[in-house]
């Protein structure tokens, strides 16, 4: 018995001594890993090269650790600028969605405190890429390089192409909590950074076209002043250009939005005072919460009171003879401002409990409302069977038609293969012997039969691809006649019948723009499915770099050069480009009863526009012509239509919430970018069952309300012309479809005149 206690004891010992060497080193690891510093942005990446032996660069990513897959954002390195002993050429490359390398030179360097800051416009099309950073001193052949690669996601964490960015400047005003709290899917596809450092961001506004709104609490000065005018300059284009401004101010407001202070060009009107407001009923009945504001705390509602403001007064306290609008939408260029006269984060609306509630409304406003079970249901269809989310993706799919450019189905290539697997081998047999022809002629009819099948596959692909450079080409002029603002987005598909690179540039034609801007990149898909930018991807075949080369000059140019497309492939691209017009005289349309808008339409531009629409509020009013630099009557009540209607193509009785007629797999391009440009007034995703956050700037459905009136009509040729090695695309090897959207001011009625009605 002792001997077997003895055996038992030991063989325990054993054990215990077993597990506890084991465990030892792999606690003193965890301990380690636990103890050890998180690698930092600088120390990131390796050396692929080091002829100047540096010590090591700052290399900064995005804006406050964030950037938008495929879409423009800032590279910021940092150097001792007595590093080199000649001026040295920087160069940033980063992959595109398809996995290609793009190189991007930076420009000429800021000086700051001994150090050369550089700033480098990227696109980034991969979440799990390296960004190569390339430093070139000397002349040729008397070079020497240094390259550093550091993976994107240890310098800024990605933002997917489907979610909404949000960028929040000055002290939190609750709307974390909002998003946190809000009742459908917004919450989840939205992010919200706050910025801390006013350097991160960018001196350009394409820089940031990955964001889709600022949120601005502007109630300290002295933080507005650490922003540089060329920083607040690019703040103000972005917006013109389609960008989403909240803006709240309060106490602050004689030293920010008074006149010739930094912000007053963000106020929808003219600063008049501050003031104290105690009377908060209408505000009060906005969020349903009967408890007066001023006695959660006590004391009155500190306001910047704005005067002649434009647009629409969400809230407005006070009588006819002293109002204070709290809340104020209006346009701006082609965005949309959101100014709030108060401060969210002081007393007494820090302390109110209708706070939250009022911050979800505004984010109701500047989204679409979405049916959470439907949209997620049709989101997960719509990656299973189409491979895309958002209403961009099916426009991708629809520009890979090519005219003349068949696809050869598996079922043909089987077909093929089985004849050809025939010929060769039985057919080859029972040929020779029905001849009667000696067996050893299979050395001569063997390799014909091989020949003659390599050429009829060869013609067969030939006859199936084509032979020639094919384009589709879309593009959408807007012109703002409040603000004179002009932009264009092209989207454009190159099928190349050969492996061959190109250098690709848009050429403007005719656009109302002396000095026009224009930018040329890849577009990538988003979402993760095949092909998408958030998807696994494998490696590309295309080692060398393309370039986008950016000129120096007032204007921005940014081209393609060198661009790869592999034999019978095709390769996604687009174009931005902006300017301003000079000064039109153009008179604004007025609103009539029932919202129904009269007056006169003025086309700035020197194209014929055709098969027009006017949008105002829920009516659509159809012109049938618009002569070029012409006018044009619109009477109340004349070829007028419900703007639901017009967009679902279908009759008012038959409209209902949830009903969708959506096609998905639809490639008709001037219906996609019908709903494209109006996704919010056709429905939005309860329509379409997809999303429209990539690129939601197309959309201007937000300017068919309130003082604004939108036409849009269609054009015979682009107003921009896309060359390839410095010549057009033949017209009958390339289908483009194009649109030009005019915003004419409106001037609404007052409340005395409504009154009187």
């Amino acid at each position: 018995m002792r001997s077997l206690f003895n055996q038992r004891t030991s063989r325990l010992l054993a054990w215990f001594l077993l597990a506890l060497f084991c465990v030892a080193p792999f606690s003193t690891a965890v301990a380690a890993e636990e103890t050890a510093p998180e690698e930092s942005a600088a120390d990131a990446g390796f050396w692929v090269a080091n002829e100047h032996n540096l010590q090591s660069i700052s290399v900064d990513l995005g804006i406050a650790g964030r950037f938008k897959l495929g879409s423009w954002t800032e590279v910021r390195i940092s150097m001792p600028t007595n590093s080199f002993e000649s001026p040295p050429s920087v160069a940033v490359i980063a992959l595109d969605s398809d996995g290609v390398p793009v190189e991007v030179k930076a420009g000429v360097p800021e000086t700051i405190s001994g150090e050369s800051l550089y700033r480098v416009p990227v696109k980034i099309g991969r979440r799990s890429s390296n960004l190569q950073i390339q430093i070139v001193t000397g002349q040729s052949g008397q070079t020497k390089t240094t390259i550093r690669e550091i993976p994107v996601g240890k310098l800024a964490e990605p933002v997917q192409a489907t979610q909404r960015w949000f960028l929040q400047i000055g002290s939190d005003m609750g709307l974390a909590n909002a998003l946190q709290r809000y009742g459908s899917r917004l919450g989840e596809s939205t992010v919200l950074v706050p910025l801390t450092d006013p350097r991160q961001m960018p001196k350009a506004w394409y820089m940031m076209e990955g964001v889709d709104l600022i949120v601005w609490n502007a109630n300290d000065p002295s933080e507005v002043t650490r922003f540089a005018p060329a920083q607040l300059d690019a703040i103000e284009q972005w917006l013109k250009l389609g960008g989403q401004f909240v803006m709240s101010v309060g106490a602050a407001g004689s030293d920010l939005i008074a006149e010739g202070k930094p912000l007053a060009r963000f106020a929808p009107g003219t600063f008049d005072r501050v003031a104290e407001v105690r009377d908060t009923t209408e505000l009060e009945a906005l969020v349903g919460r009967e408890a007066r504001i001023d006695r959660a705390v006590g004391g009155a509602i500190t306001v910047s009171v704005l005067k002649e403001t434009s647009g629409i007064q969400r809230v407005v306290e006070g009588s006819r003879q002293a109002s204070f609008p709290l809340w104020v939408r209006s346009a701006a260029g082609f965005g949309t401002i959101d100014f709030f006269g108060f401060d969210f984060t002081a007393e007494p609306i820090a302390s109110w409990d209708g706070r939250e509630p009022l911050l979800k409304i505004l984010l109701e406003d500047i989204s679409v409302r979405q049916d959470d079970s439907q949209s997620s249901n049709q989101s997960g269809s719509s990656v299973a069977h189409f491979g895309y989310t958002d209403i961009a993706g099916q426009l991708r799919m629809a520009l890979d038609q090519f005219p003349g450019v068949r696809n050869v189905s598996f079922f043909m290539i089987g077909a093929i293969l089985v004849a050809y697997l025939a010929l060769i081998g039985p057919g080859d047999y029972f040929f020779l012997r029905r001849f009667n022809i000696r067996m050893e002629w299979t050395w001569v009819t063997f390799p014909t039969v091989i020949l003659l099948a390599s050429v009829g596959i060869w013609y067969l692909a030939t006859w199936s691809k084509g032979t020639v450079l094919k384009m589709n080409h879309v593009e959408v002029l807007d012109v703002d006649m409040a603000s004179r603002t002009v932009r264009s987005t092209t989207w454009f598909h190159l099928f190349s019948p050969d492996t061959k690179r190109y250098d690709v540039k848009i050429e403007p034609k005719a656009i109302p723009v002396a000095n026009w801007n224009q930018l040329e990149s890849w577009q990538g898909l988003a979402g993760s499915g095949l092909g998408g930018m958030s998807a696994r991807q494998s490696i590309s075949t295309v080692p060398t770099p393309y370039a986008i080369d950016f000129t120096d000059g007032d204007v921005t140019d940014g081209t393609l050069e060198q661009l790869p497309i592999q034999i019978w492939s095709s390769k996604t691209l687009m174009g931005r480009g902006w300017g301003e017009m000079s000064k039109v005289d153009n008179q604004p349309l007025n609103e009539r009863e029932s919202e129904l808008i009269d007056g006169e339409l003025h086309n700035p531009t020197d194209m014929n526009l055709t098969d027009c629409f006017v949008f105002h509020g829920r009516w659509a009013y159809f012109v049938p012509n618009l002569p070029a630099n012409g006018t044009v009557q619109l009477l109340p009540g004349h070829s007028v239509q419900n703007t639901e209607k017009v967009l679902k193509r279908r009759r008012v009785q038959e409209l209902s919430d949830g009903d969708s007629l959506w096609d998905r797999q639809s490639t008709d391009v001037d219906r996609i970018m019908e709903v494209a440009m109006f996704y919010s007034a056709a429905g939005g995703p309860n329509f379409t069952g997809l999303s429209n956050q990539f690129q939601s700037y197309v959309d201007l459905s937000s300017h068919t309300q309130g003082d604004r009136a939108v036409l849009i009509g269609k054009v015979e040729r682009p107003a921009s012309q896309v060359q390839i090695d410095g010549e057009p695309v033949a017209e009958g090897d390339s289908q483009t479809w194009s649109y030009v959207r005019i915003v004419y001011p409106v001037q609404r009625r007052s409340d005395s005149e409504i009154a009187q009605r």
